[in-house]
Order: C-alpha cells, then structure tokens, then sequence
C-alpha cells in the first residue's frame, strides 16, 4: 500500500491515482483525495464551466497503455508510489490502461456505462478479467452488479453517483409553472427525444435548453418541474444535479433492481412515471398542484447534504478499500439483489447469457416497449437476466416458474404475460428466445423480428440480433462532393460508401433546377443513408422513411432524430397488401415449427393517402425488387412528382420503368452495371421545361 499503514490512510488523505476517460472540461473528474494524481484526455473547449482543483492533471494517451510505464516516465509526476489505484472506464471510451496490478497498491475498477454501446458487459468483465481488479463498483447501474458476481468477482459495490459534480444554489420558492428539460437529445438518446417532443406536442409548458452545470443549476431551481430520462434503465447523474439545486424531479421509473427506489424513494423525494401517456399525466398533475412539487422538492433539498453528497459515496469507497467497511445498500450482496444465487450457479455459460442480453438490452433503448418471448425449455435465469429492463414486457408459457423471487419484486408480476393456446393465435414478438425443443414442441413457427435458439448444452445455435450492437458513427462528408456533413448509425453490411456516392453522381445534378422541395419520401430507406443525404441538399423538407427490415428499422429510428422533420413508417411499400414471411430457423423451408418474420405491406398508393402523402416533390424506390410494382401502384400520382431515384435488378425492370415514366419524365443521370442492376434518376419534363423557360428570360 505504497508505505502506508491502514491507521495512517485514514488519519491522512491517501495517494491515489485515478485514469479518466473523459476530456475534463466536458465530464469532470471526481476528486477522491486531496492527494490525487487525475489522467486524463487533453480538455477540447467544451466549455462546461469546470474549474480544475486537481493536485495534478496529466494528460494520459489515446488509445490503450501501460500505466505503470507511463507513470514511470512521466515527469509530472515525480512521486512514483500511490496508495490506491482507480480506473473509470466504460465500452465506449478509446482507451484503457493496463498493468495496473503493478503498483504494489489496491486497484478499484469503476464500471462506467454498461446500459449501451458494444456489448458493454463484456467489455468490462474482459477487462477485469485482464487486470484483476481488487474492487469492483458501479454508479448508474447497480442491476448489472449480477454479472461481474456470476463472472468471480468477489467485491462489489454500488456507489450511486460517485462522479457527481455538485453546484450549489439557494432555495427557490416561487417558480416558473413549466417544465425544464436540460441535457442531451438525438440519436443517443431516441427516448428521450420522443418523450420531450410529447409534451411539446401536448402544449405543456417547456423549455429544453443545454446550459453548463451552474446554469443547469438555475433553472432546475427556478422551474415547477424538472425533466429526466435515463438512457437505459440507468441511475443518470441529472437525478441528483436536479435535487442539489432545489429542484422537482419527474424522472423515469427504474427496474426494481437499480436502487433508483431505495435511493430516492419516488413520492418521497420525487416522482416516476412508466409511460408517455403517465409523463404527460404528472406534467399536468403537478402544473395544476405546483404546491405539491415544491413540497417535495424541498423535502429533497435539505436531505441532499445529509444523504446523497458525492462525498458520503467517495468515503464509502476509502472506508471499503483500507477498511473493510461498507453498510448496506451499497455492498453488494445476495440481500442487494434476488438474482444472485441463480445468477453466480449459472456462471459456467455467461457466454451465452450475455450473448442474449445485450442484444435485448439495445433493442430496450431504442422501443418503448419490448415484447419477448421465454420458451419453457429455457433455464429460469435468462427470465431473471432480462427482467431488469423495466419496460420488457415477459411472455411465458402456462406453468412460468418463479426463478429466485421475482415474482415479488416491485413492478415485475405486472410484467409477465402467459400465453396459451396454439402458437398461431399468440401475438408476434420483437424477440423469442427458445431451445430447439420447444420449437418442435410448439410445432408451429412463432413469429418475431429478433430469435435466440438455445441447443441441449445451452449454447446459441441460432441468434440473428448478435451484431445490433455493431453500430457506430458514419460521416457523409463525401470527398469533393457538395454534400455537407451529417453523422449516422450504421452497422455491417450496409454499403454506405455507394449508396452516398450514387446519389452524390446520379441525383445531386437535379438539385440545381429544383424549386420549393418540401416532401421526400424513400421507400425501403434502409438506416437512412440515402435519406440523410436528401436532408443535406433539401434542409426544409419533411422526409418520410419506408423500411421493413427489424435491423434496419432499430438503426433508422435513431438516425432520423438527428435528420429532423424525418418520419418513420415501419412498413414495406409494395403492389398490393400482404404480410411476407421469412423463415430464421431452421433453415429448412419445408419445416411447419420454427421461428419466422412477419414483415408487413402496405398498397403503396393507399399507404401513402392514409398519410396524406398525395403531393411528393422527390421519391426514393429501392425496394430490391418491387421498383415496378411501386411505381405502377402510384401510377397517378407519378406525373406530379418532381424528381424520381429508382434502383432496378434486372435489365426488364429497367426496361419497364423507362416505359412507365417516359410520358411524364426525362432520364436524367443513370448509371448500369452488367446491364442488370443500376439506379436512374428522372425528372419530371414540366419541371424541365419551367426551368429551361426562366433560365431562357434570364438570358
């Protein structure tokens, strides 16, 4: 312990090293110890309002290094030895420090995110594995603890918003009657976006705003109610920086195993809500009774000091790492969580466990709801794994047993559906997770998006969801082309490259002689790469997104929030109504038992009417085979459309569509490959001719 005695470390601040993963003026760095040595990223000018009261601030590599190396050879810190060594890291961050057992000194592994992003449970427990942490603590997601139990870890904490930067501010007893929403929207965050824009939609009084903690400190204090939303079912830091600065907080109701309840006891301290519908039904509860709000936050105010100051959770952790001491909530144990015995029993396969869990957990931070079926055949502890997603609705056979007690967790009985009767009569899922006996059993294909096909030794035969974790950030800033900037989700094998670079050559020409676009509409659309360029040459334009496909559609739902005035319709366009399956397992068409997609479509002329989508200024086909059967369904209205991109399989389709459109538009960049596939780009001849017409009197 780097020369020190245990009576000395708790007499005197400890030397402690703490690796930080965030640049320190955007996510500040906790001060463990007046004592402290902080690495950490170069600061990029985000501009925060954060002051640096560090001992010492280095600035650490980009990418993965050798700690104990570093420390060495850096001349900023000429005192090599520490008494504590502790790491924050998550999924996402780009690097991670090795060789930290190499010190001589305790290590403490602070688990950042693991709600989102790459298989972010695995990432972390490989991690562990890698360096043998002697600690393990998490601060937003005390649900996850299971995990590194069932994985050998033997200490563990929960040490709910260490991290937190406190801003003080007077109480405020009259406020403004609205409610605030400060922090992050866009792609990261679909739910949140879609819950801020239903209480615009409402016409409830709100003012969403970014602001630095002391700004976010004044108005948390000087509004009625105070908005938040996790991202994943975590315990986010805006809990408590809303409670420090005096203010209500209305926040998302949590999994009975976050510790969201035992912290802040909602209706004590603040209120939960479970849905749009009861969001918007507190909003106005407490605008009409702002007397109530204030009661409460007032009650959480003056408890904050006592109960929840970051620095109660920094002496929790000194306490357990030099002391052994560590009172209940925060040690975690089998009282802390149900599911730890039949979590750490079933460790031998955590593979697959996680293999099924956090491809759910991803589509749970996208959906609002999430439909999953647990066939009979499945061991108890993959219902226990998945329970604590709070809006994962459980579907179970007649007979569900009650693996460790759930049963009698708050908000869990209200959760699990069983279902009876015959397979064909159940309702279709956004994912199933079934031994291949069942399967046979039920003898009837069960329809869902995503399947998890568990063999007799319990490891994954099947599993079409492994790679939505797969997604990462695309630029379309392309070359020298025109097309400025946007950011995307995407995942492997989309072909991202071609799709902008086409419309960059076939389509963007037409750009110079359109007019007044305000309605795009992109049949089959993918994750919204071609739609995302649409927004870029037409800023104004309200775009509608067709797509089918359950992978896509995660990913496209997401990147719209970024596009703005994009709307997704999760439903193929095509010649008339019809519901098409495809078989995910067995392989084996001829097999009557199995699991299958229900993808659903829409007559495309009366798809779009219903819509009020009869007046189109530019429309996307690449349905990948129903091109002619989309356009001949839309015959009429083709005529009025000002620019059509259409992609053809096959030198017919091309021969068709040419047909089809030349009465009422001119080929106007194309390209063909092998002669059987390509994209063509038409636009309309009155468009043409009003064009050619003002450029003539121009002259």
């Amino acid at each position: 312990m780097g020369g020190w005695e245990i009576e000395d470390i708790k007499a005197a601040a400890p030397r402690i090293l703490l690796s930080w993963p965030a640049p320190p003026d955007y996510i500040r760095p906790p001060l463990l110890s007046q004592r402290q040595v902080t690495l950490c990223p170069r600061a990029k000018g985000f501009g925060l309002g954060f002051v640096d009261p560090l001992e010492s601030l280095v600035e650490c590599p980009g990418e993965d290094y050798d700690l104990f190396d570093f420390v060495q050879q850096s001349k900023q810190i000429p005192d090599k030895g520490f008494d504590l060594v502790v790491v924050w890291t998550s999924s996402f961050d780009s690097s991670n420090p090795l060789n930290t057992k190499k010190f001589g000194c305790p290590t403490v592994l602070l688990a950042g995110d693991t709600h989102h992003w790459k298989f972010p449970i695995n990432h972390l427990l490989t991690y562990w594995i890698t360096e043998g942490f002697d600690y393990v603590a998490t601060a937003y997601n005390r649900q996850h603890l299971h995990w590194f139990a069932a994985a050998g870890v033997e200490n563990l904490a929960w040490l709910p918003l260490i991290s937190l930067h406190t801003v003080s501010h007077e109480w405020v007893e009259t406020r403004e009657n609205q409610v605030v929403f400060i922090g992050q929207k866009g792609s990261r965050h679909p739910r949140r976006s879609q819950l801020v824009q239903a209480i615009k939609n409402a016409d409830l009084p709100i003012l969403i705003k970014t602001a630095n903690r002391q700004e976010a400190a004044k108005w948390f204090a000087h509004s009625l109610i105070s908005f938040n939303c996790s991202q994943n079912g975590d315990l986010n830091l805006r809990n408590l920086e809303v409670i420090s600065a005096g203010g209500f907080l209305l926040t998302d109701q949590l999994s009975f195993a976050s510790g969201l309840d035992e912290l802040l006891a909602p209706g004590t301290y603040c209120d939960t809500y479970n849905s749009e519908a009861e969001l918007l039904e507190k909003v106005r509860y407490y605008l009409d009774h702002p007397q109530e709000a204030i009661q409460i936050a007032r009650r959480a105010y003056h408890t904050f000091d006592e109960k929840w100051h970051p620095r109660h959770r920094i002496q929790n952790l000194l306490d357990w790492v030099f002391g052994g001491e560590l009172p209940e909530p925060f040690r975690y144990s089998p009282r802390s969580d149900v599911r730890y015995f039949v979590s750490t029993a079933s460790s031998a396969w955590i593979d697959t466990r996680l293999g099924i869990y956090e491809p759910i957990q991803e589509l749970h931070r996208v959906q609002e709801r999430l439909r999953v079926f647990v066939g009979r055949g499945c061991p108890g502890v993959i219902a226990a794994d998945l329970l604590d997603l709070p809006r994962l609705e459980l579907y179970v056979e007649e007979g569900f047993g009650d693996p460790c007690g759930l049963l009698q967790q708050k908000g869990v009985p209200e959760r699990i559906h069983e279902v009876r009767g015959e397979p064909a009569s159940w309702p279709s899922f956004d994912a199933v997770v079934c031994t291949a006996e069942d399967l046979q059993r039920l003898g009837r294909p069960l329809r869902t998006s995503f399947a998890f096909i568990l063999g007799e030794d319990t490891q994954l035969l099947f599993a079409n969801a492994g790679n939505i974790t797969e997604t990462f950030l695309i630029d379309l800033v392309q070359g020298r082309s025109s097309v400025p900037s946007a950011w995307l989700w995407g995942y492997e094998g989309v072909e991202y490259e071609g799709t902008v670079a086409r419309l960059s050559r076939v389509y963007q020409s037409a750009v110079s002689v359109l007019s007044d676009v305000r309605v795009v509409v992109d049949v089959r659309a993918g994750v919204g790469v071609a739609s995302a360029c649409f927004r870029t040459l037409h800023p104004e334009a309200a775009i509608h997104c067709f797509e089918v496909d359950p992978l896509a559609l995660h990913l496209l739902r997401q990147n719209i929030l970024s596009l703005g005035n994009c709307f997704v319709h999760p439903v193929g366009l095509a010649g008339q109504n019809s519901c098409r399956t495809c078989q995910l397992w067995p392989e084996d068409p001829q097999a009557e038992w199995g699991v299958e997609q229900l993808l659903p479509f829409r007559e495309a002329r009366a798809a779009l009417k219903e819509l009020g989508l009869e007046s189109i200024d530019v429309l996307r086909v690449a349905t990948g085979g129903d091109e002619v059967e989309v356009l001949t369904s839309l015959q009429e209205q083709l005529e009025d459309i000002k620019v059509i991109y259409v992609e053809f399989c096959s030198e017919q389709d091309r021969k068709q569509i040419d047909q089809m459109l030349d009465p009422t538009h001119l080929l106007w960049q194309g390209e063909v490959v092998a002669g059987q596939r390509g994209v063509l780009c038409y636009l309309s001849r009155a468009c043409f001719v009003d064009n050619n017409s003002s450029l003539g009197e121009e002259t």
